[in-house]
């Protein structure tokens, strides 16, 4: 189902269920998602400017792009991501719910905003902190399963001791 574009949509009708993917793109108007929302492939709501939240045990079985959502201020705790997470340019994205595990690539670049990161984090392929200059450290426990990448952030002082990284740290 692709809406790219939209600009007067303000939210989904309830009981929407996607076979495949869901194209919100640049729906500017966007303002929520319904709660019972099922997307059994990937779903695009980069552009989205006035998303502020995402429902309640939302369950995308692909990746979830949120690509430059800068009005995104929170994910719900039960998340539930198949694949990767584009989280980057999200400029009012304070932190990531607690237990939150991603299969593939997490995506935080340009994310001013974020603070901390959740202790625990795990993140299945490569994770990007590039440019989050408000991040000053890494959490205990974070284990990423291939490449960090920390170019142009302000992590500050030493790594933590118990951070598993499967490949290679950029900074």
């Amino acid at each position: 189902l692709d809406l790219t574009g939209c600009t007067s949509l303000k939210s989904l009708p309830s009981g929407v269920v996607v076979g495949r993917n869901l194209y919100l793109r640049d729906c500017k108007s966007l303002e929520s998602l319904p709660a019972d929302l099922e997307v059994n492939g990937n779903l695009y709501l980069s552009g989205c400017l006035r998303l502020e939240s995402l429902p309640a045990g939302l369950k995308v079985a692909g990746l979830l792009d949120l690509t430059d959502c800068t009005g995104l201020k929170s994910l719900p705790a039960d998340l539930a991501v198949g694949a990767s997470l584009y989280l980057s340019g999200c400029t009012s994205l304070e932190s990531l719910p607690a237990g939150l595990e991603v299969r593939g690539n997490l995506y935080l670049t340009q994310c001013t905003g974020l603070e901390s990161l959740p202790a625990g984090l795990k993140v299945g392929g490569n994770l990007y902190l590039n440019r989050c200059t408000g991040l000053k450290s890494l959490p205990a426990g974070l284990e990423v399963g291939r490449n960090l990448y920390l170019r142009g952030s302000d992590i500050l002082g030493e790594l933590p001791q118990d951070l598993r990284v499967g490949g290679k740290i950029y900074r």
